[in-house]
């Protein structure tokens, strides 16, 4: 703890303080958000070394400035193919306010980029995994075979947040609603060391998580929810159970998100009405959604945010 303070009041700037271990999504604190100060950041580092948070060890990075994407690519060891770039959102209340979740919901574009990412962004990201892929083989000699999640923010230029070797959650679910390929398929030729194209369709997603209130803090859970599955189906939305509770035939409410809904159409406005509509037929007490993920003023609010970087 003694350590990590001095570097704090030696380091002169803000920082970003991780856990070094998995938390579910909600480990990450920044100064300037949830930390107001280097006090702050003290006492979250201490907080994170004597409570054994993520394995009782922490991070301290330069704190990212910008709007943060998801790059996820399949490697076979040597090949990478790429997904459609995907923005998750881990703020709990509309607006972008509010604490860290696990991710309330996410959307993609018909042209697999995003509003405020160009192709040569996505380009230099793709990059960076190849690189990545690479220099795992080079420093292990053993080849990384699966799914690879880059985590990125774009500000004044491109900057890696994290690589995790899973899908993003929710993100997985934008993707894998427009696979065109047959996902075994693709398993098969990662295992066999001979990936080729990965196909998706050209549509745009959104998806909203429907979660107990006070997620992400202090859940409350054992809400029953009743589920229109036909309905969202007739509206052309897909349904994705998360953490939920099956009894003598009914849906309970966890702690943590319930359920998953995905609008997908030609455009993002498009796929976000889609949505929305679909969300109204998952019906229970204590429960809210993030109805402003996807929608036209978020996104704008987005890339006004970014002018004053690029």
């Amino acid at each position: 703890v003694s350590e990590a303070s001095s570097y704090l009041d030696s380091v002169g700037c803000d920082v970003a303080v991780k856990p070094v271990g998995l938390t579910g999504g909600k480990g990450v604190k920044v100064m300037g958000e949830q930390l107001s100060n280097v006090d702050d950041a003290k006492a979250y580092v201490r907080e994170v070394i004597e409570g054994g948070i993520g394995g009782g060890k922490v991070i301290i990075e330069e704190k990212a400035v910008g709007e943060e994407f998801t790059l996820m690519a399949f490697v076979d060891g040597e090949n990478i193919a790429l997904m459609p770039a995907v923005q998750d959102h881990k703020r709990a209340f509309e607006g972008d306010t509010g604490h860290n979740t696990g991710g309330m919901g996410s959307y993609s574009d018909s042209n697999h980029l995003l509003p405020f990412l160009s192709e040569s962004v996505v380009e230099e990201a793709g990059r960076v995994i190849k690189e990545t892929v690479q220099a795992l083989k080079k420093e292990t000699g053993e080849k990384y075979k699966g799914i690879l999640y880059g985590q990125f923010m774009l500000g004044r230029d491109l900057k890696v947040i994290e690589f995790n070797c899973r899908f993003g959650d929710p993100e997985a679910m934008n993707v894998l609603s427009i696979l065109e390929s047959d996902l075994a398929g693709v398993c098969q030729d990662i295992v066999r060391g001979r990936l080729g194209d990965v196909k998706f369709s050209g549509q745009a997603t959104v998806c909203k998580y429907i979660v107990p209130e006070g997620y992400g803090v202090k859940s409350t859970a054992g809400q029953r929810l009743t589920i229109d599955e036909e309905k969202i189906k007739s509206l052309g939305a897909v349904l994705y159970y998360a953490a939920v509770n099956e009894e003598a035939g009914e849906i309970f409410t966890t702690s943590s998100r319930s359920v998953g809904v995905i609008g997908i159409a030609d455009t993002i406005s498009e796929a976000e009405r889609i949505c929305e509509e679909a969300v109204e037929s998952v019906r229970g007490e204590h429960i809210y959604h993030r109805r402003d993920i996807g929608t036209s003023g978020l996104i704008e609010k987005k890339l006004d945010g970014l002018k004053g970087l690029r």
